[in-house]
């Protein structure tokens, strides 16, 4: 028997040691670009440099890396998520049944109206600078780089209202207040209330969801002043019963927490499409989803289309100049719909322009190198307080 048990101790230990190797080997050599669990770009080994060793982020880069890369990695998340998760749920579900004009918060979990996972609302005092110093730097951008119209559209959401008492933020009135953009050059998606916000954005997504993006491509199509029909969706069509966003993910309720995924048909105009100097086929995947082909399970991105750093849309409609916008994710569900007026239409994500692209943006640079009439930035607070999304100059 002691035999037989060192065996066994040795066999599972030479398979252990097996498969951290391959763990290991897959990390370095053959890395998967996406982290198709979370919806994100899956983090790789980073360059070790003297600095970057002394100060850890480049041991805390291995980490990353090895907790995306590894063999079954994204499956044991999934099975520890489903699992956590699950019990909670069986834990709130009474409570968060019978209080749905409350806040539900427990152990990582939020949740508003029942079934809605949501994000705190940032009170004004925690970004007030950071909205300053973005309207200065957009001001001084502007300012700096005259010729196209510039615009403004800020998406809000459940990070700018206390839906139990009321409460806003006032991050747009502030931004409003201190950008300067001609009258009228500045819009909203505003929320009044839990019910906006229910009809506008997914239950377990931070994106807006179909209705969301519609309304938002209405109203920054008025914005910019399109003189031409809208597009109007062709047939509304359930996707998928099980859809689990982003904000399932980041709480660790990923497939606990589910939903329909509904979207519109849109009869597009045909238009060649480039994402960081590539020929594509297409920005999106929305009429494979809608026809029943699509190989992979829905997400926002996979659906609408991915954070590119550079997206060219180009419809070939000479004479109906040329749009920059300059945003977030939210910009993925309304970029088909908008370059449907233009003759091209360019997007800047910040987040990845330079690792797809080869170098720094230059807003000037590329307004000159592009012939840009009119210039959109367009997201939500996120964008409005983040640097990293700021063109330079």
């Amino acid at each position: 028997m002691k035999l037989l048990q060192k065996i066994l101790d040795g066999g599972f230990l030479f398979l252990l040691g097996a498969f951290l190797l391959a763990g290991l080997v897959k990390t370095a050599f053959f890395p998967k670009e996406l982290n198709t669990y979370e919806n994100r770009y899956a983090n790789a080994l980073p360059v070790p440099t003297v600095g970057t060793v002394l100060d850890c982020t480049f041991q805390d880069g291995v980490e990353d890396a090895l907790s995306d890369q590894v063999l079954l990695a994204q499956t044991c998340k999934k099975a520890y998520n489903m699992a956590n998760s699950a019990l909670q749920l069986h834990m709130l579900s009474g409570f968060i049944q019978s209080n749905p004009g409350r806040y539900i918060k427990l152990l990582g979990l939020k949740t508003f109206g029942g079934e809605n996972l949501v994000y705190d609302m940032q009170p004004f005092p925690s970004i007030q600078q950071a909205l300053e110093e973005r309207a200065q730097s957009l001001n001084a951008l502007m300012g700096g780089n005259p010729g196209p119209e510039y615009y403004a559209y800020y998406i809000e959401k459940d990070s700018d209202m206390d839906f139990e008492t009321g409460e806003k933020s006032g991050a747009y009135e502030l931004l409003q207040a201190r950008l300067d953009l001609p009258a009228g050059h500045m819009a909203r998606l505003e929320m009044d209330g839990f019910d906006t916000y229910r009809e506008y954005f997914y239950k377990t997504d931070h994106h807006w969801n179909y209705k969301g993006s519609y309304q938002g491509y209405t109203q920054v199509a008025k914005l910019l002043g399109v003189d031409e029909p809208l597009l109007l969706p062709q047939e509304e069509k359930v996707i998928s019963h099980s859809f689990s966003g982003s904000k399932a993910a980041g709480m660790g309720a990923k497939d606990t927490f589910v939903e329909d995924f509904t979207a519109y048909r849109f009869r597009f105009p045909p238009m060649e499409v480039w994402h960081d100097g590539e020929p594509a086929g297409d920005y999106g995947s929305q009429e494979a989803y809608l026809a029943g082909a699509a190989a992979l399970e829905v997400e926002y991105g996979y659906f609408y289309g991915g954070d590119w750093g550079q997206l060219v849309l180009d419809t070939g409609r000479e004479g109906r100049g040329n749009l920059l916008v300059i945003g977030e994710s939210y910009d993925n569900a309304i970029l088909k719909l908008l370059a449907s007026h233009f003759h091209k239409t360019y997007s800047i994500d910040l987040r990845n322009y330079e690792k797809f692209n080869g170098g720094p943006f230059s807003f000037s640079q590329y307004l000159q190198e592009h012939d840009v009439q009119k210039v959109l930035f367009n997201g939500s607070i996120g964008f409005y307080t983040s640097s990293e999304l700021l063109p330079g100059s």
